[in-house]
């Protein structure tokens, strides 16, 4: 079943893992925009399977005399037709960058500290940089302000007792939310207008590595992941219901989407297994995917040459791409 659902591997131009990855559309294409452990970022073209490498500039202001960057998680996001990318790492709090110059649009804020998940979000029209910080916040920035702009600074969610492992953002109860998970077992809805929770969950006995929000049967679910533990919530209630048992290692990334109507969420682990879970039916499709050889860092579920895919990598430093469709027939 793996060899007939992979559509595509390809290597990083490096000899380091991939730890986190992001996609957007440019000129009708899908470009993969990721960061290795070194902190070097580079972007991916899978229909020519070509790969290019990007310098980016020191994400500090020239006051703050700092001479390093960290870039260890990484968001994406067209802005007037240019790729902006954002991320940081432990060390370096959230900046943004436009991809092919190179050139800060907004400087790293030292009070805010260190990043552990990024992704982005649309919010009436705009797009949003989410950034999980290593502390208990979540910040999120306009992907279209840049500095001196003092828009460029947005909202900050903070509520955690610990690091931010996952974050995700969508819709519930006709109000845009942010969902985000800690390495305290902790997982908040947020009201974004408001600056404050919504739903707080109850705690989880594992560190979570990916939160999702979906729709199941009809009703909202929020999904959590990490351990060896994936598990779905009622946001109205902040209730877990049991937990899918989940084959081998522990969960190190998660994603959740919809293919053809169906809700999926996608697993990465720290064996290199792949997992493809239907939500609706509590379930595990088919077996385990293994073609990866060691941790898998991060997936996304998205669409590709007109089919829904998901999209994993990590320290064997390869890119692969899975066919959702023909894993939803087994």
């Amino acid at each position: 079943m793996s060899t007939s659902s992979l559509l595509l591997a390809s290597r990083i131009p490096s000899d380091s893992p991939i730890l986190d990855f992001d996609i957007v559309v440019v000129g009708g294409s899908p470009l993969l925009v990721c960061t290795d452990f070194s902190g070097d970022v580079f972007s991916w073209d899978p229909l020519r399977d070509q790969w290019a490498g990007h310098r980016l500039d020191m994400p500090w202001r020239p006051e703050d005399e700092y001479e390093f960057s960290d870039i260890l998680t990484i968001g994406a996001a067209v802005v007037d037709g240019r790729v902006v990318v954002g991320g940081g790492g432990d060390h370096q709090p959230f900046a943004q960058w436009d991809l092919a110059s190179g050139a800060v649009r907004t400087y790293a804020r030292y009070e805010h500290g260190g990043v552990a998940s990024t992704t982005t979000m649309e919010l009436d029209g705009r797009t949003l940089f989410l950034s999980g910080c290593t502390g208990p916040a979540v910040h999120l920035w306009d992907a279209s302000k840049s500095d001196p702009d003092p828009a460029a600074d947005e909202v900050e969610l903070a509520g955690h007792g610990d690091g931010v492992g996952g974050v995700t953002a969508g819709r519930l109860w006709d109000r845009p939310v942010v969902v985000s998970g800690a390495y305290d077992g902790s997982v908040l809805v947020w009201d974004i207008g408001a600056e404050e929770p919504l739903t707080q969950f109850d705690d989880l006995d594992f560190v979570v590595r990916g939160v999702g929000l979906v729709t199941v049967d009809g009703h909202a679910r929020v999904v959590a992941a990490g351990g060896r533990a994936l598990v779905m919530g009622d946001p109205d209630t902040g209730a877990w219901e049991a937990p899918f048992a989940v084959p081998g290692d522990a969960i190190e990334c998660m994603d959740v989407g919809v293919v053809d109507g169906l809700p999926v969420a996608v697993t990465g682990g720290e064996d290199g297994t792949v997992c493809v879970w239907d939500l609706a039916g509590r379930r595990l499709l088919g077996v385990p995917l293994t073609e990866h050889e060691k941790e898998v860092f991060a997936v996304r579920i998205t669409h590709f040459d007109g089919r829904p895919v998901a999209v994993t990598a990590g320290r064997d430093r390869r890119m692969r791409l899975w066919d959702l469709r023909a894993l939803l027939s087994t």
